[in-house]
């Protein structure tokens, strides 16, 4: 079912109701799921009203222009590289600027697991994009949902849609991780400082020696840190190391006591007890274990 032409090269589709009904029985969909989604450039006169809410969440995405929202009566503008997504059941209104009209991806979505995925507070967020390539990722997700289910409501086309909207809205709510796949930018310290503890994963670092790389105090890093992270540095760098550790015995055919060697770690005995407390199991088991 396809919405009425509102806007030039506007786009959308509505899942139908019995589709809907289906999606809430099949396993890998009624986690979470689409039921609207769409494409509305250069909206002019766009407006929406709902004084009891949407039955489902909703997405909003602007790729350019203005527009504003307006949850529990506070009222927030909305511009180019910025989200906010509705809870279901929550009165609202949202709408386009009357002299730079918005341009927006959305959806509708809805699933036993959907709540996880919602904001705590209500908020309008900043993408802050680094030379657009995440908003171009985001926006061939968007395509790529659409034109699945444009090719009908087949169970693969809808089960291929509901896991790209994991992937989708994890792109929105883990903004810091999907950012990996570009450079580090130099003003974030925690993300510096990582990149700094692989540089030498083979090495005693301590948490001066990182704290001086990112040029903070031992304190403000250390609380910077564990705030993004939930770990210390060194919990981090530690774990940092089992991680190396793992790949050396899946890898490659060295001997324990070499990769304990290698890791900087003050003997094998004590590579093993700090990989099994980690990993729970000793890394000759480890080894062994098939795996993949």
């Amino acid at each position: 079912m396809f919405k009425k032409e509102g806007f030039k090269g506007q786009r959308a589709i509505v899942l139908p109701k019995l589709i809907q009904d289906e999606l809430q029985t099949w396993s890998l969909t009624k986690l979470l799921f689409i039921t609207d989604i769409g494409f509305y450039p250069n909206a002019q006169y766009h407006y929406r009203e709902r004084s009891s809410g949407s039955e489902q969440n909703i997405l909003i995405y602007c790729i350019d222009g203005v527009g504003w929202v307006e949850v529990k009566n506070k009222r927030k503008k909305v511009q180019k590289d910025q989200f906010f997504i509705i809870p279901a059941h929550i009165p609202h209104k949202y709408g386009a600027d009357n002299s730079v009209p918005w341009t927006i991806h959305w959806l509708h979505f809805t699933g036993t697991s959907a709540e996880n995925l919602l904001q705590k507070d209500f908020s309008v967020i900043n993408i802050e994009p680094d030379g657009n390539t995440e908003n171009d990722r985001r926006v061939k997700l968007f395509e790529e949902i659409y034109s699945n289910l444009s090719m009908g409501f087949s169970k693969e086309n809808l089960e291929y849609s509901s896991l790209s909207l994991w992937y989708l809205l994890g792109t929105f709510n883990y903004m810091q991780q999907f950012k990996r796949l570009t450079p580090i930018t130099q003003t974030d310290f925690i993300e510096k400082s990582i990149l700094y503890m692989h540089q030498h994963i083979d090495k005693k670092i301590t948490l001066s020696d990182l704290a001086d790389h990112c040029g903070l105090s031992v304190s403000h890093y250390s609380l910077l840190f564990k705030k993004r992270t939930s770990r210390t540095p060194i919990q981090y760098f530690n774990k940092l190391k089992i991680q190396k550790a793992c790949q050396m015995l899946d890898l490659t055919d060295m001997h324990i006591k070499e990769i304990s060697i290698r890791l900087d770690f003050e003997d094998q005995f004590y590579f093993s007890r700090v990989f099994r407390k980690e990993m729970g199991l000793p890394p000759i088991e480890y080894r062994v274990k098939k795996k993949g």
